[in-house]
């Protein structure tokens, strides 16, 4: 062992250092990237590929016998369908440019601020701009109204008859204000023409608690008239079809803690203590998996059944009860089901979600990584206990008698039968967790960052990082699978 790991724990592997204090640091405006490529998957980009996990365990109807703890449920959504297209780096919010400041100010009046009215004639630029310059006047109407708590304000920039962008942005207004929005930027865009209406499509981040966090790129549409030289909304809706952030189209109410920011439908509302309790106390240990900074702020949804299927899209298989979801390359949002939590395995699988949060911000991909990914949040989520006690080793008995001993080959698929899912994510927890006993924390973490974050295959990673072959260190995790196992 070397001198800077940390002491072992009660099965000998060594427990990771206690998290340092986590500062919120204003980081550089980001500046567009690739898109991100999912975390595994044999190292090509696969643009929405969940990851799975066994959520009930025994089956739901088994639910008023004693549960196992194997209760929980974890997919790892590395792409976030549309929402995760091209991000690098973090965002220093900015909430609006300080002229927009003083305009909204003096009530949104735009007279001679630069942009000349168009005249018959102009070109499209010049419209443009006279245009935008006036929906700016109006967004930082609402960015102030939003911020001060002022619901009227906020709403006072729609058209009166535009009830269905009225009630929309009510909604999302009484959300945001739930969840503490402390912050919130929009990014670029330019106005286009719609007959007498102009329309956007606008990119938009909200920071809970704290001002500054990595961006989101939730996206909206809106159309806007030009009324006596001011604008005025008179249509809203999601930009994203298939479903977008729980904010942005439904009614929370949440909590917020030192680390993490719950939020729930009205339904689950008596059990927001309770998620936040778990929440909190499952960051202290997600942190300590951090790769470079920890997230300022964990958020966490707990949806019903019926937002289970519309939050970020939904449409993940039928036994997921959870899953973290990269919206842009720095920042994952968590999202529970409630039909299958609050009974058993709350604490694991919190601890679980966000390690996968913790661990892989910033990442861009990895080559046949999947044991990686979820080894390292199975890990967390046992939080030192022996792997004796883990749950699944029955299943992973009986699945490693056909096994390969090919640790990238073990991702299940959408309709691997329960208990060989099950046994695959038992596999990977046990080969990261012998990856921590034999090589050290800081060696595991700085393999697990040169696979995953600088998207190195593990037979280039592993000399450098842990000092072995790839081959010697694999050998070495399979055998312990199969001894731990018997």
């Amino acid at each position: 062992m070397n001198a800077e790991d940390p002491a072992p724990s009660a099965d000998g592997s060594p427990l990771p250092p206690a998290p340092a204090p986590a500062v919120p640091v204003a980081q550089p405006q980001a500046v567009p990237g690739p898109p991100p490529v999912p975390a595994g998957w044999g190292g090509q980009p696969v643009p929405g590929v969940p990851y799975p996990y066994p959520t009930l365990w025994p089956d739901p109807a088994l639910l008023h016998r004693p549960r196992r703890r194997w209760g929980r449920v974890i997919a790892l959504v590395a792409t976030g369908l549309t929402l995760a297209c091209a991000a690098a780096g973090g965002l220093a919010v900015v909430l609006v440019p300080p002229v927009l400041e003083q305009l909204a100010a003096a009530g949104g009046g735009t007279s001679g601020t630069g942009a000349p009215s168009p005249r018959p004639g102009d070109p499209l630029s010049v419209r443009q701009a006279w245009a935008k310059e006036r929906i700016d006047a109006a967004l930082a109407v609402q960015h102030k109204a939003l911020l001060g708590g002022d619901e009227r304000g906020y709403l006072s920039v729609v058209e009166p008859t535009a009830t269905g962008a009225l009630d929309g942005l009510r909604i999302q207004f009484r959300s945001l204000r739930a969840m503490q929005v402390a912050a919130w930027s929009d990014r670029g865009y330019q106005p286009s023409p719609t007959g007498d209406e102009w329309t956007v499509r606008l990119s938009s981040t909200p920071c809970f608690v704290v001002p500054t966090c990595p961006e989101s790129r939730t996206p909206a549409v809106m159309r806007w008239r030009i009324e006596d030289d001011r604008a005025v909304m008179v249509h809203w809706e999601p930009g994203e079809k298939d479903g977008g952030p729980p904010w942005q189209t439904d009614e929370l109410v949440a909590l917020a803690g030192a680390r993490t920011v719950v939020a729930t439908t009205p339904v689950y509302a008596r059990q927001l203590p309770t998620l936040l309790r778990e929440a909190e106390n499952a960051a202290k240990v997600a942190d300590r998996y951090a790769v470079g900074t920890a997230p300022v702020r964990y958020p966490v949804y707990y949806a019903d059944s019926r937002e289970w299927e519309r939050w970020y899209g939904g449409k993940l298989p039928d036994w997921v009860g959870g899953y973290a979801l990269q919206v842009t390359a720095d920042r994952y949002e968590l999202v529970l089901n409630g039909d299958y939590l609050l009974q058993a395995g709350l604490g694991e699988l919190m601890r679980h979600e966000l390690t996968h949060a913790s661990s892989l911000a910033g990442s861009s991909g990895g080559y046949g990584a999947w044991w990686l990914v979820e080894g390292l949040a199975e890990e967390a989520a046992m939080n030192g206990a022996q792997p004796a006690r883990y749950p699944a080793l029955d299943e992973v008995r009986k699945f490693v008698k056909t096994w390969q001993r090919d640790l990238a080959l073990i991702a299940p698929e959408d309709d691997t039968p329960d208990g060989e899912v099950a046994a695959r994510y038992g596999v990977a927890y046990l080969a990261v967790h012998r990856l921590v006993a034999r090589f050290g924390f800081a060696k595991a973490m700085a393999f697990f960052k040169n696979v995953l974050h600088q998207r190195r295959e593990p037979a280039l990673a592993a000399p450098e990082s842990l000092g072995v072959s790839w081959a010697v260190a694999q050998k070495d995790l399979a055998d312990y699978v199969r001894r731990t196992a018997r």
